[in-house]
């Protein structure tokens, strides 16, 4: 993986002023694994697929914001003009094989005593997938930063993107394919700051994304339309003990429509529906005596899946909550400088209970871990010691969202060492 970005900033008076950015990466993937296919739960037996994946990606993206400062009316205004261009391309090669017995038929194991086979390095036989993808970008935007007065301030912005996918296949009889998705995308909020220590604020915004842009454009969706989402959000800040503690409240609808996954095999999308958000978080942070300092977050997602026709697992997805999304999570840190440069802290997470598949048939349990930190700093010097999963807790951090038998555990304990020094 290689990646690097240049940018030019020039500020032409105090009114108007430039900034382009250019970005370049490399990225190759050279991936042979064995992984769950099926799991039979009566049987208690699973089978396995044998895949490689051979992938070298490439890209640029240039970016050019122009910045205006002007008076109308009475208000002031920060006005943003701008414009992105980039492209993409994915050469892509993939096998993806069952794993056979000796008889030739598919190889089926125990779950709780697997006797494997040793199999060779690379999947055998002829890819099933191999192409290439170009991805092009243009897109063009522009907002207004607007300042009524030191209590209100309003920002109005929109985007237009055309964003242009072409597959070249090079497996016989898979024909290339190719398509164009346009979209506006606006957005708008209102902030409202009564006093220094209040503000108060609400949005709305709205955007796409395109089924070749998260999926490799196949048959399967070539015709499918974007993703579109819709965001609204209200919240307020507040600051107490003249400025040494504050907290936030935000509470939020995001509504997810023409939604898709892979289906387990990773042969064809499932056009899930509609999925709607309501959410609410809280954050608050203090300034305690004798050093101590304490961090606080809680979120609560109520993710569900308002509209859908699709069936998974046996079960209808219409209802069901949304994949590796907790309806409960939260952290607390607290840290205490003790003085000379010194200091430490400790934490936790908490991360509640997680349905691995749109079906909600596989759950993936709530967890907690601790960490913990030291540090020492004197003037341009600072070392620092983290400590993460303290206690060596066992848990699931994540699935693959399609497949409820593909689940990634945590992270064990660990120690990393920093070192840092400010010219």
């Amino acid at each position: 993986m290689f990646s690097g970005t240049a940018t030019i900033n020039h500020r032409f008076n105090e009114n108007w002023s430039i900034r382009n950015a250019t970005r370049y990466y490399h990225y190759s993937l050279d991936r042979n694994n064995t992984l769950t296919n099926t799991v039979n739960e009566a049987a208690r037996t699973l089978t396995m697929n044998h895949g490689n994946v051979r992938r070298e990606e490439h890209g640029w993206f240039n970016q050019t914001d122009l910045i205006q400062k002007a008076t109308f009316l009475g208000t002031q205004h920060e006005l943003l003009y701008g414009m992105e261009i980039g492209q993409q391309n994915k050469d892509q090669v993939n096998n993806t094989k069952p794993v056979l017995g000796a008889n030739g038929q598919v190889a089926t194991f125990d779950l709780f005593n697997p006797v494997l086979l040793t199999l060779p390095r690379q999947a055998p036989g002829t890819p099933t997938t191999s192409n290439l993808g170009i991805f092009n970008t243009l897109a063009f935007y522009t907002q207004d930063m607007i300042t009524f007065s030191e209590q209100w301030k309003a920002l109005v912005g929109v985007r237009y993107d055309n964003f242009q996918q072409e597959t070249k296949n090079r497996i016989a009889g898979q024909r290339d394919l190719s398509r164009t998705d346009t979209a506006w995308s606006p957005r708008a909020g209102l902030v409202w700051q009564p006093s220094k220590a209040q503000s108060y604020y609400v949005s709305w915004s709205k955007s796409f994304q395109p089924s070749g842009e998260a999926f490799a454009l196949a048959a399967n969706n070539a015709d499918l339309a974007p993703e579109t989402t819709n965001n609204t959000e209200v919240g307020a800040k507040y600051d107490w003990l003249n400025g040494k503690a504050s907290t936030t409240i935000s509470v939020f609808r995001l509504e997810r429509n023409n939604m898709k996954v892979s289906n387990a095999a990773g042969t064809a999308l499932l056009p899930i529906g509609t999925q709607r958000t309501d959410g609410a978080e809280l954050t608050a942070a203090a300034e305690l005596p004798q050093g101590w300092r304490v961090l606080a977050g809680y979120a609560y997602l109520d993710a569900r899946v308002i509209n859908s026709t699709q069936i998974d697992a046996g079960q209808p997805v219409q209802g069901k909550r949304a994949t590796l999304t907790p309806m409960h999570s939260g952290n607390v840190w607290l840290t205490k400088d003790l003085g000379h440069g010194f200091g430490i802290g400790a934490g936790l997470n908490l991360v509640g209970k997680r349905f691995a598949n749109p079906g909600n048939t596989v759950t993936l349990p709530g967890y907690v871990t601790a960490d913990a930190m030291a540090w020492y700093r004197r003037g341009a010097f600072e070392a620092q010691l983290n400590v993460y999963n303290l206690f060596d807790q066992g848990y699931i951090v994540s699935g693959h969202g399609t497949n409820a038998n593909l689940n990634m555990p945590g992270a064990p304990r660990s120690v990393m060492a920093t070192l840092r020094y400010r010219m």
